[in-house]
């Protein structure tokens, strides 16, 4: 679950997942703490795993950028300190860049910071918002849809991301108010939900 800026569908993840009996990984980035910190301590509250998700949105791939090994390492570092200043707490070592735009400069910047790069094989296009639909033909999809699609690009040891809050422009309805259809459909096709850190245990 990746927590951007908004904090819209949080207590209803949270409350599935708890209902469910499922521990997941929830990405924050400082801008979501910072605007949001009571909505930070309840997840650090949840007994999920929790990463960094760096401090700002930016595209790694846009050349107006300047993302040096300085600027990430700066950028994972002042997470940590709002997500401890927040809820007391410690990230775990598990990143992945905004909008999971990368390059060789950042992997290498966070991995001697000992983080491990979180990548994914799966994209639901729930970022997409009525605005980039209009814009991009064929991205924006209704939620069951977006299910649909997600469930049949699984496969074991997918990653398949979930944004909490509303993309630029909203949307007329939300994949994560349709994460018990979801888990149910993962689970009838023989899935565990696991954390990241579980995947990786099983990839060594």
């Amino acid at each position: 679950f990746n927590a951007y800026d908004g904090a819209e569908g949080l207590v209803g993840v949270l409350d599935v997942l708890r209902e469910y009996g499922i521990r997941a990984t929830f990405f924050v980035n400082g801008e979501f703490i910072r605007r949001n910190p009571g909505a930070a301590r309840l997840i650090a509250g949840s007994g999920h795993e929790v990463g960094n998700m760096f401090f700002s949105s930016f595209d790694a791939t846009d050349a107006r950028y300047r993302a040096d090994a300085e600027f990430v390492q700066r950028g994972l570092a002042r997470t940590e300190d709002e997500y401890f200043a927040a809820t007391g707490a410690e990230l775990s070592l598990l990143w992945h860049a905004p909008h999971y735009s990368t390059n060789s400069t950042l992997l290498e910047a966070g991995a001697r910071m000992n983080y491990t790069y979180v990548g994914r094989d799966v994209d639901p296009l729930d970022w997409v918002g009525r605005y980039q639909g209009s814009m991009t033909q064929g991205l924006y999809a209704a939620a069951h849809d977006i299910v649909e699609r997600s469930v049949a690009a699984m496969k074991p040891g997918s990653i398949l991301p979930v944004r909490i809050g509303i993309p630029d422009g909203g949307r007329e309805d939300y994949f994560y108010n349709e994460l018990p259809l979801l888990i149910n459909a993962l689970l009838a096709d023989g899935y565990e939900i696991v954390p990241v850190s579980t995947l990786m245990k099983h990839a060594e």
